[in-house]
């Protein structure tokens, strides 16, 4: 790659906002990496992506740094080694499901390596893909980093010499959400931590579903996509019930689960979701790349013959409920204040503490879910190359905790789960996601 230059330059350090230091412990049970793969009806020009993705490290300078840590806290150093960087690769092959998978199992350390890679596979068409490190960023940042690489590859085009501009001011603080509320906004969200409190403690008997132990450095991930046909059909099923898609994959999730494993009828099944904060600002839009994104805790009652429609209902109010209180902010608060209160060194060691404690009560931690949203077509723009598909992956997550992603590109839904110990667990993995299709499809 030819040597790059601009006519400024990103700082060299920057305060690691307060949100970022508490996802950074998640390293013990995740690979921290999410990703993003798009499809194009023809090929690109390597070229000129090659300078666009290096291009797309100095608009969003975080993205050009590496972690760093002092006793005190936590921060972001500018690199001065980009332009040696292997930042995008190319590979040739008439298997791309199987590069893409490779792709995605492939760790990176925030404090060593890039916070961002991208892999073009070259077959008829070409395939693009991306990775950027959960700790620099969550789901809805790595859709606005597509986003950001498409409009410069496009500009690009037409100007040989463009250079995007630099975010240096835009906020990356979970300040910028909680500006957005009053004095009695932010009480209320106080009564919604003590909810979520009782919520997350009680009750204290209930289902889970876990892999079994395996090697973490044995990654793979399990795909499933959902076309047009059936997403319309059960998008129609939710329409005509009040429930979203979201309800619905949830809903499909808790009973793929019940299957699996058949539940005392008496003892709920819980699910922990995610929700993206950045619903809560007037654009919708966070000030730079970053992580705004929190958790949830969902449940069920199991009854063995329940139908679809009644667990829909359970989770539809629940989730109707939810989002009219402030959804997701009552637990922030476990995660933000010892960053504030507390040295780095701590939070750290803390994290892994934490860690070790879930590795000895497993049978109290829930499965995962995470709907990273849709990605916007009309932003995922690269000129003349047409997109015809793209999808987002959670990151890889250690057995024996159990994670499923969701994303959507136009009509269709891409559902997915990666994890450690293949060779004992793809088995499992299959059959969990096979569930849930399943439970689709009899919609249908």
């Amino acid at each position: 790659m030819k040597k790059h230059t601009t006519s400024q330059s990103p700082p060299q350090r920057f305060r690691l906002p307060m949100n970022d230091e508490g996802i950074f412990s998640g390293c013990e049970i995740s690979d921290m990496l999410i990703h993003c793969v798009i499809s194009f009806d023809k090929r690109i020009d390597e070229n000129r992506m090659s300078e666009a993705v290096r291009l797309t490290l100095d608009a969003e300078p975080v993205l050009g740094c590496r972690l760093g840590a002092n006793w005190w806290r936590m921060y972001w150093e500018r690199r001065t080694d980009l332009d040696s960087l292997e930042l995008f690769k190319i590979t040739v092959s008439e298997d791309v499901e199987e590069e893409v998978i490779r792709f995605l199992s492939v760790p990176a350390d925030p404090r060593k390596d890039p916070q961002v890679g991208v892999l073009l596979i070259r077959s008829e068409t070409d395939t693009l893909c991306i990775k950027v490190n959960h700790t620099v960023s969550d789901a809805g940042g790595v859709k606005t980093y597509a986003y950001l690489l498409a409009s410069v590859y496009r500009n690009l085009a037409d100007n040989p010499g463009y250079k995007p501009e630099i975010n240096l001011n835009g906020s990356r603080s979970m300040r910028q959400v909680s500006r957005q509320f009053g004095i009695m906004d932010k009480l209320r969200i106080i009564r919604r931590t003590f909810r979520d409190l009782k919520i997350n403690v009680f009750p204290r008997r209930y289902c889970s579903f876990l892999l079994n132990k395996g090697d973490m450095s044995d990654r793979a991930f399990v795909i499933l996509r959902i076309g047009p046909d059936l997403f319309r059909a059960v998008k129609s099923y939710g329409r005509r019930r009040g429930a979203t898609i979201n309800d619905i994959i949830l809903t499909a999730i808790f009973r793929g689960f019940a299957d699996l494993i058949n539940p005392p009828s008496e003892v709920p099944l819980r699910l922990v979701t995610t929700v993206d904060f950045r619903r809560f600002l007037r654009t919708g839009r966070s000030g730079a790349i970053c992580n705004l994104s929190g958790i949830l805790y969902l449940k069920t009652e199991h009854k063995a013959e329940a139908e679809f429609d009644d667990t829909l209902l359970q989770v539809r109010d629940q989730m109707n409920f939810i989002k009219g209180d402030f959804i997701g902010l009552g637990n922030h608060p476990y995660f933000v204040i010892p960053s504030l209160i507390s040295p780095a060194f701590f939070n750290l060691w803390l994290g892994k503490k934490m860690a070790d404690a879930l590795f000895r009560n497993l049978h109290n931690i829930p499965p995962g879910f995470t709907n990273m949203g849709a990605i916007d077509a009309e932003q995922l723009v690269f000129g003349d190359a047409e997109v015809t598909d793209a999808f987002l992956t959670a990151p890889v997550i250690f057995t024996p905790f159990f994670l499923i992603g969701l994303s959507g590109f136009g009509e269709s839904i891409t559902i997915s789960a990666g994890f450690s110990g293949a060779s004992v667990n793809r088995p499992v993995v299959e059959g969990v996601l096979g569930r849930i299709k399943r439970e689709l499809v009899l919609l249908a």
